[in-house]
């Protein structure tokens, strides 16, 4: 869909161009298509086939549902060209004269592109859709040109994206069965020549250079990608019902009550994913999964820890945010872990699922885990795309709901309260403690603290109903 803006744009200076409408499948063929074309042009011998089988394929595929056909790639691409022109200065006709075979285009071809240059967007919408129709190989060609031009205009790979994302993500519904089939791709995706060349162009240079000092953005881009595929490729796959979920947004709210330990870690590499998304900053997508990686630096534990937010494409998710947590931390400090509150509270969310997963390692266990085996066929898949897990995902479930409905104390009874509490029954509210490890060294301070969670219970006599109020009466005097 194109859309006429007029005004400011949010990337600066003023729009006032067609603007495209994309899905995320047809922003990322294009971002493929731009990078195998820029492989292509400083290499032609070596790339030729490579950039031809792109061609055809993008021409192609597709989805009606998710985009990325061959026509909205070349909309998409048009729009990226012609913005970027505006915003350089180029002209058209100074980049067209780099593409010295272009008197031996298709008439209709070369018609295209000329409508491009002269802005009317129209005539170029009518004739790709028709070359699309038509099926004559004029798609492939008009998005060879098109592509080439952007390798001229965008030589790193390094512009940002210039076109609003026209997609609206389903609603989100996991499937536990799923999951480690989204972890390939997660994983496939990331090791994908024109990955690092996206998160470059995505993430500002300032911060990929603060996650690893000393390297430029693109160096950097490509060793976070490369170190995510590995994280992911051996992360034991967790799946936290909406209970588990509830209780992990509740404890996030506050500081844990004891240090993190490496015990208090699931696996040394993990990836889970909610049932219900966790709402952890005012206008922005929720969390819906999180990654992570042991590693030592300094002499000190660490694990690197990945969020992922909803977002339409195929996986349904996306690497938002990264935070790096340490063994000893408490997690009562938002600057340690994020400049903003939001990003701290994700961090402390995905933290406390551990504590409620682990914690039949130092108590009473709240959760109950069941295995979703995967299929051999679909793990030998896995194993060609490079994971090297058994991709079992992990059923986390909480322990004794409570009832919905409570009982009233007395049928009838509009009296005035008691005092005394073996007259029914009461619900004790869910809490955290530290809870002490070796109460005999408590005293001379040798001992250590586990953060335990205790869900909501009840209390009281058995055979009591249980009391819809709880009211303490202080005597005078």
């Amino acid at each position: 869909m194109w859309l006429r803006t007029v005004g400011p744009s949010r990337y600066g200076g003023r729009v006032t161009g067609q603007i495209f409408l994309a899905t995320r499948a047809t922003v990322d063929n294009w971002r493929h298509l731009a990078a195998v074309a820029r492989a292509y042009h400083r290499n032609p011998y070596l790339e030729a086939e490579r950039f031809a089988r792109t061609l055809h394929r993008i021409a192609r595929g597709g989805d009606p549902n998710l985009g990325g056909t061959g026509v909205e790639v070349a909309l998409f691409g048009a729009t990226q060209i012609t913005e970027l022109i505006e915003q350089d200065g180029h002209h058209w006709d100074e980049l067209l004269d780099h593409f010295p075979d272009l008197d031996t285009l298709d008439p209709d071809v070369r018609r295209a592109l000329g409508a491009l240059r002269d802005g009317r967007t129209d005539v170029f919408e009518y004739l790709a859709k028709s070359f699309d129709r038509l099926n004559s190989g004029r798609l492939s060609k008009l998005l060879g040109t098109l592509s080439g031009i952007a390798s001229m205009i965008d030589p790193d790979g390094t512009r940002k994206t210039l076109v609003f994302d026209g997609t609206k993500a389903a609603p989100w519904s996991v499937n536990p069965k799923k999951i480690p089939e989204w972890r390939s791709q997660l994983v496939a995706r990331l090791m994908a020549d024109e990955t690092p060349e996206n998160t470059a162009r995505e993430l500002p240079g300032e911060e990929l250079q603060a996650m690893f000092p000393g390297t430029d953005p693109l160096e950097a881009a490509w060793l976070l990608c490369g170190q995510e595929a590995d994280r992911l490729s051996h992360a034991k796959l967790f799946y936290a019902d909406a209970d588990t979920s509830a209780v992990a947004t509740r404890k996030a709210s506050q500081p844990r009550k004891a240090p993190l330990s490496e015990l208090r870690v699931p696996s040394p590499y993990g990836m889970i994913v909610f049932e219900t998304p966790i709402d952890w900053s005012p206008g922005f997508a929720p969390l819906v999964a999180a990654s992570w990686g042991r590693e030592e630096q300094g002499g000190r534990v660490h694990w690197w820890m990945t969020h992922y937010v909803h977002t339409a494409g195929a996986p349904p998710l996306s690497a938002h945010g990264f935070a790096r947590v340490a063994e000893g931390d408490v997690f009562a400090d938002d600057e340690t872990y994020s400049k903003d509150e939001g990003a701290a509270l994700a961090v402390r969310a995905v933290v406390a699922c551990w504590d409620v997963i682990t914690q039949a390692r130092v108590g009473k266990a709240i959760t109950d885990v069941a295995e979703e085996r995967r299929q051999p066929k679909r793990l030998r898949n896995d194993r060609r795309r490079g994971v090297v897990d058994d991709g079992t995902v992990r059923v986390v479930t909480v322990r004794g709901r409570r009832p919905s409905t409570l009982t009233s104390r007395r049928p009838g009874d509009t009296g005035a309260p008691s005092r005394r509490y073996d007259r029914g029954r009461w619900w004790v509210t869910e809490h955290t403690r530290s809870q002490c490890m070796n109460p005999a060294l408590h005293q001379a301070n040798g001992c250590t603290h586990e953060d335990i969670t205790i869900l909501e219970h009840p209390k009281g006599p058995a055979d009591k109903p249980f009391l819809n109020t709880v009211h303490l009466i202080q005597g005078a005097g």
